[in-house]
């Protein structure tokens, strides 16, 4: 009993001083090569999500105010060459945002993608597509939200991508850029450089833009899943308790 509650106060002051009381703190891994799937033995580190839950997601996306077909929220900059991902607590709940390149970039790309979620209990869907309209920006999604292709392409005035939610219980998503497509061939990325995973204080968690090699992303216990407190100290021995009662043997 003592163990653990030395443990429950590490866990704690970590915490606090990591996060915002309310955030869903999501750890970020690449297996060391593709189908190699040891994703523990190559934690890259963590991000947290931004917290915008009078927004929905689409207005957060803020597709076409101001760039046209393309991402105009507030947060974060986006880098040219770059994929983005990142996450934010909005009005639907805890959403993944994949954001391609930025807006008046120098050239286009392409960015084909296979998703695929688990453990969540309702699985996920595509809550904004950016280009719905496109004749090739296209996504088939499967039955059960746990898996999904995405194929993007844009040009130099634009940006492309999706956000996909809304996230509960004890998920995981993959992600990768195919080795090939059956629709594409082998051009399944192109006009990207670098992949990077933002946090809202403007930390970046950089992983290798390799066709094939997974990305897995997980949260850090079950914080996702409760909802924001009165009381940010009580959420967290929530969470804290509810996470040694879960693993404790």
């Amino acid at each position: 009993m003592k163990k653990r509650l030395i443990l429950a106060l590490v866990v704690l002051a970590y915490l606090l001083a990591a996060a915002p009381a309310w955030a869903a703190r999501i750890r970020v891994a690449q297996e060391s090569r593709p189908g190699a799937g040891d994703f523990d033995q190559n934690i890259l580190g963590y991000i947290d999500a931004y917290y915008e839950k009078d927004k929905t997601a689409g207005e957060f996306y803020s597709y076409e105010d101001v760039a046209e077909y393309s991402f105009n929220g507030s947060n974060p900059r986006l880098r040219g060459d770059t994929s983005h991902l990142f996450f934010v607590t909005a009005k639907e709940g805890l959403a993944l945002f994949i954001v391609h390149d930025k807006p008046n970039d120098p050239d286009g790309g392409v960015a084909i993608m296979r998703l695929k979620v688990a453990g969540d209990p309702d699985g996920a869907r595509i809550l904004v597509f950016d280009d719905p309209y496109s004749d090739w920006d296209t996504f088939q999604a499967h039955p059960g939200g746990q898996e999904f292709t995405t194929w993007h392409r844009w040009f130099a005035c634009c940006t492309d991508g999706l956000v996909l939610g809304s996230l509960e219980g004890g998920w995981k998503i993959f992600l990768e850029f195919p080795i090939k497509d059956e629709v594409a061939g082998t051009e399944t990325v192109h006009g990207l450089k670098f992949w990077k995973a933002i946090s809202p204080d403007g930390k970046l968690v950089s992983m290798k833009l390799e066709k094939g090699r997974r990305v897995r992303l997980d949260p850090m216990g079950p914080l996702v899943r409760l909802p924001r407190p009165a009381n940010s100290n009580s959420y967290f021995l929530s969470s804290i308790h509810f996470g040694l009662e879960r693993n404790s043997p």
